[in-house]
């Protein structure tokens, strides 16, 4: 359970990752053509949309390190979408297969952050995105992300050391499997 707990914290850490991507852009965005965007890997979240504003699912996976570690991750990494209306009817579900197809290319940044010093000189982030574009009625709704990794991998930050030297993950706490899921509420009104 350590395991998932501490992926579940970094998978938070990547939400939050995403949204500064974003900027500007905030999870309640008032006007019709811009999207609402909704972060389903972080549990508990409430976000907010405009009735029939197009909605924007994203999330990702961050590493200190190569290229490979991302491989291994999309190797390994299995989810589902499912988003219900207060009626527990679905409204969107996005299988494995499908979920598959949604990830962006990675991308790379400078290794290190906040006080924080890692070996490697870059790290890399990949994405994956979701556009409903009609968006959704007005209604209460439940985002439930169903995620697996179906064997063990790591994100690198155990290459990481915060300023006063102690590093950010040891051993074996750096390799993460196992299933967990996130549900968070979309609350769409005017």
């Amino acid at each position: 359970m350590t395991l998932i707990g501490r992926n579940i914290g970094r998978r938070a850490l990547a939400a939050i990752c995403a949204c500064l991507l974003v900027g500007s852009l905030a999870s309640t965005a008032t006007a019709q053509d811009e999207p609402a965007f909704v972060f389903p890997c972080g549990d508990g979240f409430e976000f907010t949309a405009e009735p029939g504003q197009p909605i924007t699912f994203l999330c990702g996976w961050g590493t200190q390190g190569g290229p490979g570690l991302i491989v291994s991750f999309l190797n390994s990494y299995q989810a589902t979408l499912v988003v219900k209306d207060d009626e527990g009817d679905t409204v969107l579900s996005i299988g494995p297969a499908e979920f598959a197809t949604l990830w962006g290319d990675p991308e790379s940044f400078p290794s290190g952050f906040d006080d924080v010093t890692c070996a490697g000189p870059t790290g890399q982030g990949v994405f994956w995105s979701y556009l409903l574009e009609g968006g959704l009625p007005e209604g209460t709704y439940s985002v439930t992300l169903e995620e697996t990794l179906r064997h063990p991998v790591t994100d690198g930050f155990l290459t990481c050391w915060s300023a006063d030297g102690t590093r950010l993950v040891s051993p074996p706490d750096h390799l993460f499997s196992g299933s967990w899921e996130a549900v968070s509420t979309l609350i769409v009104e005017d």
